[in-house]
């Protein structure tokens, strides 16, 4: 397969989670836009790991973030009718616990601090719930583990997700497909993507006019 740099992963993300928006505010029977947008967290979740494992100031990586949830905020509750918070503060709440299971090493604190997080995740009706702080936490064991056992361990752990908990509908399984896209990492950065702190809410913004505009006549 081709190795793509992070550049790519987060276009590849971006353009996910646009085919899933799409497919939710606007073409709701084309269900193939929803399974490819379930590649799209996965992917977000991965290059936060990287983010946060290379970046020079943890807490301006952090604040960037939140802002940006907090801006986006308002305008994902209007656009979707949700109380639930945006995908942004799961991200948000999945930086925390990446920082402090480094600072905790111990297989019980760090035990406790993904399941802290993943109760409030649940508790706070984030996006993606507890689901989502796992997959952060999984992603972040890609440069740790080897390409097949981290696979077999993201396959079981959606497994477990789906079958036993039921925390995740079974669409969420196409998933997995994440895992076989971050390993074509080539280790290259590629082009600086700050701009997503501006694309996330401004595509928020764009669908939900598209939609007022089809839908409102």
């Amino acid at each position: 397969m081709i190795k793509v740099s992070a550049f790519n992963i987060k276009i590849l993300a971006v353009v996910f989670m646009v085919m899933d928006h799409v497919c939710y505010l606007l073409m709701p029977e084309f269900l193939i836009l929803h399974f490819f947008g379930r590649l799209s967290f996965p992917l977000f979740a991965w290059l936060l790991a990287k983010g946060e494992k290379h970046t020079k100031n943890v807490y301006r990586y952090g604040s960037r973030l939140l802002i940006t949830a907090i801006i986006s905020q308002p305008i994902y509750s209007f656009i979707f009718q949700r109380l639930s918070f945006n995908i942004l503060y799961t991200l948000v709440l999945g930086l925390v616990m990446l920082r402090l299971v480094k600072r905790y090493p111990q297989l019980w604190q760090q035990s406790i601090i993904i399941g802290l997080c993943a109760v409030v995740a649940k508790s706070l009706d984030f996006s993606y719930g507890a689901y989502g702080i796992g997959v952060i936490f999984f992603m972040s064991l890609t440069d740790k583990l080897k390409p097949k056992i981290w696979l077999l361990y993201w396959c079981i752990f959606h497994f477990f997700s789906l079958v036993i908990l039921s925390m995740i509908n079974i669409v969420q399984g196409w998933a997995i497909f994440a895992g076989l896209i971050v390993f074509q990492f080539n280790g290259k950065q590629g082009s600086q993507t700050r701009w997503f702190y501006v694309f996330y809410p401004a595509h928020l913004i764009i669908l939900g006019i598209i939609n007022y505009l089809i839908y409102s006549r």
